[in-house]
């Protein structure tokens, strides 16, 4: 019956996402009603059970910050910002997307942290890319490369990862590990995202992104009121962001120190929408109505909850018994580790991870 469960969970998984891009539904709102089927023929969870299982977290976190930087995209300011990048790097053009995996690598590399550098940058890399005439997908590779630098020996998850590792395999085998992984993963990310620019780079137009003559001609760059505003409350929050956490990195202290861990990217963004809206930078209504990915936020809330259900399903605990029975290919062990825990990385579904880990 174990089998027929996860058969079940994938099936339905597939059917979300395959079945959903078929009909025009999304993916999330098919993933919520397999949760409720699961929750109430299956596993005994019951319609509050599974409505327990939506993530809160995750719902506000990608709502905070898109709300925010829906005020920088509805009034202009991302658009600007690109502009004045093109005009000031008339010299060296192609060496603009570069700096969106330079910056926030050395910004992860010195500890801050790169959910909350990607969430910031991810609007302004992803206009000035569109803006230069490169494949989005650029951006994307662009800013995910920039997570090795979060791997350094002497930050957060190298501690959280390598102890909790070491559980298993010995402390000094764990950090031998991890600290291979860190330099493996600067080699990997790094030659991955040279690769994927030089190969991209001319998909429209060149090894060289398109000048700001080019794109813009002689066309005057004005910063209207709004986006000076818009642009001073996105400094202060990105400053009260990172600057702490450099600080605590060099000369920790209880002040940065209780900065840091209060003031998050969640807090500051709902404060950085109460300043937008104060300061009259864009209508908020419209922000809310068309700046926010509502579609985007249902089909990852969505998953979520069906991901949620695993655990009662027995997935993850089909999934040890497979592992530690030898059934699968010694060869196919760790792609299958990697793809488990991919999909339940959360820590109350690592059970199946933890067993892997073991044998």
């Amino acid at each position: 019956m174990t089998y027929v469960k996860l058969i079940l969970f994938i099936v339905a998984i597939l059917i979300s996402v395959l079945g959903g891009k078929k009909l025009k539904i999304n993916a999330g709102l098919s993933a919520i009603g397999f949760a409720f089927i699961f929750g109430v023929t299956i596993t005994g969870l019951g319609v509050n059970g599974v409505v327990n299982l939506f993530s809160a977290r995750l719902f506000v976190n990608m709502f905070l910050v898109t709300f925010f930087f829906g005020y920088a995209t509805a009034n202009g300011t991302m658009l600007s910002i690109t502009k004045y990048l093109f005009k000031n790097f008339k010299g060296a053009p192609w060496l603009l997307p570069l700096l969106f995996f330079a910056i926030p690598f050395l910004m992860a590399f010195a500890g801050a942290s790169t959910d909350s550098i990607i969430l910031f940058l991810t609007p302004i890399a992803f206009a000035f890319i569109i803006e230069a005439k490169l494949p989005p997908v650029l951006a994307s590779i662009l800013l995910w490369a920039t997570c090795a630098g979060s791997w350094a020996p002497w930050l957060t998850n190298y501690a959280t990862f390598s102890s909790w590792f070491g559980e298993s395999i010995g402390m000094e085998a764990a950090e031998a590990g991890f600290t291979k992984l860190f330099v493996v993963a600067c080699v990997i990310n790094i030659s991955f995202m040279l690769i994927s620019y030089i190969v991209l780079s001319p998909v429209l137009g060149g090894w060289k992104v398109k000048t700001s003559m080019e794109i813009l001609g002689d066309e005057k760059i004005e910063i209207t009121k709004e986006q000076k505003k818009t642009m001073y409350i996105i400094l202060a929050v990105i400053a009260v962001l990172i600057i702490p956490t450099l600080i605590q990195l060099i000369l920790p202290n209880p002040v940065t120190g209780w900065i840091k861990a209060n003031l998050t990217i969640q807090v500051l963004s709902a404060l950085g929408i109460i300043a937008m809206h104060l300061t009259k930078a864009a209508d908020t209504n419209d922000v809310i109505k068309n700046q926010i990915p509502w579609g985007l936020i249902i089909m990852v809330c969505g998953m979520a909850m069906l991901m949620g259900e695993a655990g009662n399903l027995g997935v993850t605990e089909t999934i040890s018994a497979l592992l530690e029975s030898g059934s699968l290919p010694a060869s196919a062990i760790i792609p299958f580790i990697a793809a488990v825990c991919g999909f339940f990385r959360r820590h109350r579904h690592g059970a199946g991870c933890r067993a892997a880990v073991r044998h």
